[in-house]
């Protein structure tokens, strides 16, 4: 691997910083909105326009492929098993007060969840940011990089410190699961992984609920 100048790898991870912040503050903004109107639409809205500024900004820069962005039967069923089993052992552990109270209900919730959310946050933390990262030589960088910034938004769901130490934490290694096995086989198992972790927490959810917790 070529050794990249430290002044040209600051550059690389500014550019790619500047990136994810021209997709992810107006979907913070377009959320923010809708929020005042529906809270429970605020997330939908949050996520489907940054899919959608994702997918933009990788077809002008070169491409979905350049960035990852095509799917692939490459680690498909470990990404599976690996995402839920860490998740789990992170709900289980995790205070039954982490839910946010902000989730849509019923069906909207899983169609969220499962599929809006893990593709549209797999596709600016992944695709977008850590596959510009990827194009420009940082392969340990970018996982980081990336999980880093996939970590930090999810603070703002979440009251006190215990609840909001323990999310960061659970997020951030999941990011670096995930942002691994995107450098290994691209968009798609990265996407499973994000969406099984989502699966294992809506069954500890269920769980909890069933069990008389709130």
């Amino acid at each position: 691997m070529r050794e990249i100048p430290e002044a040209s790898a600051m550059i690389d991870f500014v550019l790619a910083l500047l990136l994810w912040l021209a997709v992810f503050v107006p979907s913070s903004v377009i959320a923010s909105i809708s929020a005042r109107k529906s809270p429970k639409r605020a997330g939908f809205m949050m996520q489907l326009t940054m899919l959608l500024l994702s997918l933009t900004a990788m077809k002008l820069l070169g491409g979905f492929e350049r960035f990852g962005f095509v799917w692939s039967d490459a680690y498909i069923g470990q990404a599976f098993v690996l995402g839920f089993a860490i998740s789990l052992v992170l709900n289980l552990f995790a205070p039954s007060e982490t839910t946010p109270g902000f989730l849509p209900e019923g069906a909207r919730k899983f169609f969220l969840l499962l599929l809006l959310a893990p593709l549209s946050e797999e596709a600016l933390n992944r695709g977008l940011l850590e596959g510009y990262l990827l194009n420009h030589g940082h392969f340990w960088g970018a996982i980081t990089f990336s999980a880093t910034l996939f970590a930090l938004p999810h603070l703002m769901a979440f009251d006190g410190p215990g609840e909001r130490a323990i999310v960061l934490s659970g997020a951030f290694v999941l990011g670096l699961l995930a942002g691994y096995i995107f450098a290994l086989g691209g968009i798609a198992p990265a996407f499973v992984l994000h969406s099984s972790a989502n699966l294992a927490g809506l069954a500890v959810l269920k769980f909890r609920e069933s069990r008389g917790y709130k």
